[in-house]
């Protein structure tokens, strides 16, 4: 061909969207406009949301076909003239929201309205209105759970306003039960609420079963950390029958008994007030502290999550307990001497445990330096430990050949 016929061939044609296969463009459309799709997590209930709804002002087509997965979705509005509420909730809780302000997501329907109101509240001229999806609602439900317990006035002055509908229906039609359940179940955790309204066709049955459970009080503290241990003894007995992987599962769920967020390398310690000084009431742990029976459980939960990653040959999992056991021990240890004297529950043998099972992850990972550190906080704790002894002989030969040098473990 030359090069003439070769200038003169037609253009190959621009490929054209609408002209894929329909299965391929829901598809695309799902990665835009799906919120499961859409969503990218950042640990600890923290996430953020990248809807991307432009592509439904593209045609009228293209809107008749995206706008059908976007109703795949359920959303929630949250409306409140509560002026902090972004700052008490969304920010401070890392609640992840889809859009703020309701001219924002006029496109949406939403399935929940749910209106936080409270009594007493002169200024309620303004609604504040957030944009969320069922997802996520037992997260929000747990953050208002918290904030209550750590405000004694906040659930007798809270009024929550539920409305349900089915925001693609021509008529009323009823939410199925078991939407309306995953809807409305999750506020059960809300107690002593100054009034709870439910509107909408639904399932009275539903309600019911609602406002029983609103009527049981939460576990107390003492519950709490009773529920906690059984957990523990729970993980124990995984890990005596060999099944190391399931006793981390057991012991992470002890830890949420407690109301501590475990979510890999991060963790976060909610509702420290309601496990304040006052002595607990009834249970194995009645007449002594929350707070340090917590810490004391959360503690053994540390360096047993730990060992259970020793036995799996996880060096560096163990190296993250080993840190966090470690940094919770000196912590407290320092904290409670400056404080009230109060002495630590947990025992030098349990301290001894802690820093051997740290030197024995460091010593996999040839980590010299924190591994001879560890070494010798063991041998502080338990000096006539035969394992400890003999480890911490090798680290004598290795400072007396001057392979290592004592200045490098200095604390």
């Amino acid at each position: 061909m030359d090069l003439q016929t070769q200038s003169s061939a037609p253009p190959p044609p621009r490929a054209n969207f609408l002209s894929l296969p329909f299965e391929l463009r829901n598809e695309i459309y799902r990665h835009l406009l799906s919120t499961r799709r859409t969503r990218i997590d950042l640990g600890l209930g923290r996430a953020r949301y990248n809807l991307q709804t432009a592509i439904l002002a593209t045609n009228q087509r293209i809107n008749a076909e995206a706008s059908k997965v976007l109703q795949e979705n359920r959303f929630i509005n949250i409306t409140t003239p509560w002026t902090t509420f972004k700052q008490d909730v969304l920010v401070q809780g890392k609640f992840p929201i889809i859009a703020e302000r309701k001219d924002k997501f006029p496109c949406m329907g939403f399935h929940l309205l749910v209106i936080l109101d409270f009594m007493g509240d002169a200024n309620k001229t303004v609604f504040y209105n957030y944009l969320t999806c069922l997802d996520d609602l037992p997260h929000l439900c747990k953050l208002l759970f918290y904030t209550s317990c750590e405000g004694p006035n906040f659930s007798s002055l809270l009024h929550v306003t539920l409305a349900l509908k089915d925001p693609h229906a021509r008529a009323k039609t009823v939410v199925p039960k078991a939407l309306q359940e995953s809807f409305m179940m999750p506020f059960a955790i809300l107690k002593g609420l100054h009034g709870l309204t439910i509107k909408g066709a639904r399932n009275k049955e539903v309600e019911k079963a609602l406002r029983k459970a609103m009527s049981v009080p939460n576990p107390t503290a003492a519950e709490y950390l009773e529920s906690a241990a059984a957990l523990k003894d729970a993980g124990n007995a995984a890990f005596k029958a060999g099944d190391y992987a399931r006793s981390i599962r057991i012991y992470i769920q002890a830890y949420e008994a407690m109301h501590f967020i475990v979510d890999g390398q991060r963790f976060a310690i909610m509702l420290d007030g309601y496990f304040a000084s006052n002595p607990l009431i009834g249970g194995c742990f009645d007449g002594q502290r929350g707070d340090l029976v917590r810490h004391h459980l959360g503690s053994q939960l540390n360096w047993n999550i730990q060992q259970a990653h020793l036995k799996l040959e996880e060096w560096p999992q163990a190296y993250l307990w080993g840190e966090r056991a470690i940094s919770d021990l000196e912590y407290a240890n320092v904290q409670q001497s400056i404080l009230d004297g109060t002495p630590n529950l947990v025992t030098e043998a349990e301290q001894a445990k802690a820093y051997w099972r740290m030197a024995v992850a460091c010593k996999a990972l040839d980590r010299t330096q924190v591994w001879a550190r560890s070494l010798m906080k063991a041998s502080m704790f338990a000096p006539q430990d035969r394992a400890i002894r003999r480890e911490l002989d090798a680290l004598e030969k290795r400072l007396e050949t001057g392979e290592l040098a004592m200045e490098d473990f200095d604390a």
